[in-house]
């Protein structure tokens, strides 16, 4: 569905009181954070064939509003998305246009995870990785008066997107107290994509991404290493390799408990810096001397081994870098929603 072809919202009255919200939509997860808290849940939606009667965490009505194409349908989110058919979730890495096609179901979703209310007002700052050809679609999908049940209760959620900006540059925002970014390299390592992108103070001035290299490819890689089929005596499943690698056990799943994937990892993880990662750094490397900061950011930064093997690229990790990116869009949002009440 071409969401930009949808007709226009309606208007949001400017007298709403916006909750700041920074939405970071990534090919792996969502990162929602505001006043409230942090949500983080997996980037699956798995449309249900009927309502479901215990409304569990990540299930969504959607009754009518803006986005009549959702109108009448109910899915699953995240991790439950998951359990009720692996086989059936739709992710946002399946499809380069995801972001858009599945961003409000996952907004949707999240909030279904936190405090039940009969109306929401969210200002939203959302970030895409190439904001010239997603930014409006984005926008529109997000944007708008959306009715919904949630947790059994009808809630009407008021989206107002309050700006759109390229991946990465929450992160700046976020760290710019941390280092000099008056020339910063930022390598940002998502499931589905590899963005390297270059930053004067908070002005973006140069990027390059690759939409086929993620971490979604390692994971692939492990999920084919010949030590993993031996044991599964098949393909290993990409949620539970994953889990594994987050939750640092590399169990896999619940029927394997005398067994980790933890060798297949440490096969896979080079090979992927090699063949993947170092593609994407090499062009760089004549920018580095003159840089003032090298950062990773993303669930890549995260990976296991990954930052001994970046600081040999003399790439720095800091603090929690999976949520950087969420937590610089929800600065944003704060300072634009104060913008619009004033």
């Amino acid at each position: 569905m071409n969401i930009a072809a949808e007709k226009a919202s309606p208007a949001i009255s400017q007298s709403c009181r916006f909750m700041p919200i920074g939405a970071d939509i990534g090919n792996g997860a969502l990162k929602l954070v505001s006043s409230t808290g942090e949500t983080r849940l997996e980037s699956y939606v798995y449309y249900l064939p009927s309502r479901s009667t215990d409304a569990p965490k990540g299930y969504v009505e959607y009754l009518s509003g803006t986005r009549e194409d959702l109108a009448s349908k109910q899915w699953m989110t995240g991790v439950n998305a998951y359990y009720s058919s692996p086989s059936a979730i739709r992710r946002v890495t399946d499809s380069k246009a995801g972001k858009v096609e599945l961003g409000l179901q996952l907004l949707l979703g999240a909030l279904s995870e936190q405090h039940a209310r009969d109306h929401w007002e969210l200002g939203v700052v959302v970030s895409v990785h190439d904001g010239k050809a997603l930014g409006n679609g984005i926008k529109q999908a997000l944007e708008g008066i959306h009715l919904v049940r949630m947790q059994g209760r009808q809630s009407q959620v008021t989206i107002k997107v309050l700006q759109v900006l390229e991946e990465g540059t929450g992160a700046i925002v976020h760290y710019k107290n941390k280092v000099d970014t008056t020339n910063a390299i930022l390598y940002d390592l998502g499931n589905g994509t590899l963005i390297v992108s270059s930053f004067n103070g908070l002005q973006l001035t140069s990027r390059n991404y690759s939409q086929n290299g993620g971490v979604e490819k390692l994971i692939d890689a492990i999920a084919t290493n010949e030590q993993v089929r031996t044991k599964l005596l098949k393909q290993g499943q990409p949620h539970l390799i994953r889990r594994g690698i987050e939750d640092r056990t590399f169990r896999y799943g619940t029927q394997y408990a005398d067994w980790s994937f933890a060798e297949a990892y440490k096969a896979e993880l080079p090979r992927w810096v090699n063949e993947v990662l170092a593609p994407m750094v090499r062009p760089t490397e004549d920018r580095k001397e003159a840089a003032t900061a090298l950062i990773a950011v993303g669930g890549g930064a995260c990976l296991p081994g990954i930052a001994t093997l970046l600081s040999k690229r003399d790439i720095s990790v800091l603090d929690e870098p999976q949520w950087a990116n969420a937590r610089g869009l929800y600065a944003v949002a704060i300072r634009k929603t104060a913008q619009v009440e004033g």
